[in-house]
C-alpha cells in the first residue's frame, strides 16, 4: 500500500509539473487578432440598420489588460469602462479584463451608430498583462440600395433618330443633343474617336443583344452605374463598319443609348466627310 500511495504521488506530482510548464508556455504566447468568417483585409460592406453579425476574436494567453476600440470621435477600453451600455454595443455583458479568449460582435455597433453611407475605420488593440500588443484595422462599408421602382412609376424611354456629320476639318454638327464630338484618329478605316462634350461624361459598351430591353430610364441608368466607364470611343466608319454599334453616353443630366443604323464616309475637295446615323434613345 505504501509503494502505491508513493506512485500516486509522484503522478500527482508529474502532472502538477506539466500543468505548471504548458500554463507558462501558453503565458509566454503574444496576443492575437482573428477575423471569424471574413477577410478583415478586406471592407465588409452593409446597409445601415441591416449590417449581419462581424465577429473578431481576441486570443491573449497572457490576459487582457486593455482592449481598446477607436471608431471616429468613439473610444472605449473594453477591459476597464465603466459605462456598461457600451458593452452591449459588441455583444458583451461584462467587462474583459483578465480574460484570455473573448470575441465581440460589431453588428450592433454599425447597426445603431452608423446611420449614413460611408467608410468608417475601426482600430482594435489589445494589450496583456506583461505589456504585449496586438492591433489590427476593421473596414466597414456603409451603402443604402438603390431605390426600385415599381413597373407603374418607370418611365419608358423615347426614341428619336439622329444624323452627325463632319466635313473635313470642320466642326462636327448633329451631335450637339447627344453630347459628344469627335476626331479622325486613323484614316485607312476612318476611325473616329469620340469624347464626350460634358466634364464629368463617359462612354459605356452595350451589347446589342441588350439593346431591345433597356427601355426604361431606371434599366439605362443601372446599365450606366454598373458598365465599364470609357473616357473616349472608337468607332471605324468607313464601308457601314459600324452599322449595329451600341453604346451609351453618360453625363450628369442623363444617361443616353445610341444605336449606328449607318455608317459612310466620302472623299471631296475639302476633306474627308464622315456621317453617322441611327437611334438614340432617352
Amino acid at each position: 500500500m505504501a509503494i502505491r500511495a508513493r506512485s500516486i504521488k509522484k503522478a500527482i506530482a508529474v502532472t502538477m509539473v506539466l500543468l505548471a510548464s504548458l500554463a507558462h508556455a501558453a503565458d509566454t504566447d503574444p496576443p492575437e487578432i482573428i477575423s471569424q468568417g471574413f477577410s478583415i483585409a478586406v471592407a465588409q460592406q452593409g446597409e445601415p440598420g441591416e449590417f449581419q453579425r462581424l465577429r473578431v476574436r481576441f486570443e491573449v494567453p497572457g490576459r487582457i489588460a486593455e482592449l481598446r476600440i477607436r471608431e471616429r470621435s468613439f473610444e472605449v477600453d473594453l477591459a476597464t469602462t465603466p459605462e456598461r451600455s457600451n458593452l452591449p454595443l459588441f455583444g458583451l455583458d461584462r467587462q474583459v479584463r483578465q480574460m484570455t479568449d473573448v470575441t465581440l460582435n460589431f453588428r450592433n455597433y454599425i447597426n445603431r451608430k452608423l446611420d449614413s453611407d460611408g467608410s468608417y475605420t475601426f482600430e482594435l488593440e489589445v494589450v496583456d498583462r506583461k505589456g504585449r500588443r496586438a492591433s489590427a484595422v476593421l473596414l466597414v462599408d456603409i451603402k443604402s440600395p438603390e431605390p426600385q421602382l415599381s413597373a407603374e412609376d418607370d418611365v419608358a424611354l423615347r426614341k428619336e433618330t439622329f444624323r452627325a456629320v463632319r466635313v473635313g476639318a470642320a466642326p462636327v454638327t448633329g451631335t450637339e443633343a447627344l453630347g459628344f464630338t469627335w476626331r479622325t484618329v486613323e484614316s485607312n478605316r476612318v476611325v473616329i474617336r469620340l469624347s464626350s462634350s460634358a466634364v464629368d461624361g463617359y462612354f459605356f459598351d452595350v451589347a446589342p443583344s441588350e439593346y431591345a430591353a433597356l427601355n426604361t430610364q431606371s434599366k439605362l441608368r443601372a446599365a450606366a452605374q454598373h458598365a465599364g466607364r470609357q473616357p473616349v470611343l472608337e468607332l471605324a466608319t468607313a464601308a457601314n463598319r459600324s452599322a449595329g454599334r451600341v453604346f451609351g453616353v453618360f453625363s450628369s443630366e442623363q444617361p443616353l443609348l445610341l444605336k449606328v443604323v449607318r455608317s459612310d464616309t466620302s472623299l471631296s475637295d475639302v476633306g474627308t466627310t464622315v456621317e453617322l446615323e441611327g437611334e438614340v434613345s432617352f
